[in-house]
């Protein structure tokens, strides 16, 4: 497949469907395959991460759990915690740097609900990559880089970001990389807007899987049933996934934003 930055190749296996091939914030670091990262600057060094928290979890009864355990099992005391389920993220800003080195090389990860099997990660970097879809059936689709001035413009932003249209199968979908956790939470509260007369849709912090040679008789709504049974879901949340299939090539992509984790 052609496309213009990394992407998983994954495999789907259900329903009759397959396919055979698959305060302050920190500043961003740049890791070699063109992430973008969200890592700890001098003013947030003591700033540490837990990506792909519970999701079906209330924020206040989370943020109890992790505080209970860090400080029961590992004698560290936290100044502040905030979960946020809508983009499944963590952020607890530490007392000491001993105490986030500790934590973060050290530790790296615990068990949070032993009931539940349910483990945390702690990390000091953030993946940050995200996604716009616009309308896929509008009759000229704008440049990379008139959907970055529309996203700065809309989001307020002083700079632009880093976009690219992932695919020539896909034109409609574009990644982008976003420089802070604060433009993540900023965009997570209104993740629609307009460019020109085309409605666009922030997939924040979302991995992009392609799925290839398909078979004839799939769309949209097979694809989507087929991930739903996969996870143990009824269906798909259109804010968490996106599903698009292009019947001329057979191959569809798939995004699914990091809030979905359960």
């Amino acid at each position: 497949m052609d496309d213009n930055s990394p992407q998983s190749k994954s495999s789907i296996q259900a329903s009759g469907l397959s396919n055979s091939t698959s305060g302050q914030v920190p500043q961003v670091k740049y890791s070699n395959n063109q992430h973008s990262s969200q890592t700890a600057s001098s003013n947030n060094d003591l700033l540490v991460y837990i990506p792909d928290i519970p999701t079906n979890i209330s924020e206040k009864e989370l943020e109890e759990m992790i505080q209970t355990r860090i400080s029961t099992n590992l004698r560290i005391k936290m100044s502040d915690i905030k979960c946020y389920s809508n983009l499944g993220v963590a952020v607890i800003r530490l007392m000491n740097e001993e105490d986030k080195k500790h934590l973060v090389s050290n530790v790296q990860s615990m068990v949070l609900d032993v009931k539940h099997n349910t483990n945390i990660l702690f990390v000091d970097e953030l993946d940050l990559d995200s996604y716009i879809v616009l309308d896929r059936n509008i009759s000229k689709i704008p440049t990379a880089d008139e959907v970055a001035r529309r996203y700065m413009q809309v989001y307020k932003i002083a700079d632009l970001r880093s976009c690219q249209q992932i695919s020539v199968q896909f034109p409609n979908i574009f990644r982008f990389s976003l420089n802070t956790f604060d433009e993540l939470v900023k965009a997570v509260k209104n993740p629609d807007f307009k460019i020109g007369s085309a409605f666009a849709t922030v997939y924040l912090r979302a991995d992009c899987s392609y799925f290839e040679d398909l078979p004839p008789y799939t769309n949209d709504e097979k694809i989507s049933s087929a991930i739903a049974n996969q996870i143990g879901e009824n269906k798909l949340q259109p804010t968490s996934f996106y599903v698009q299939y292009n019947k001329q090539t057979g191959n569809a992509i798939v995004l699914a934003t990091q809030s979905n984790k359960k």
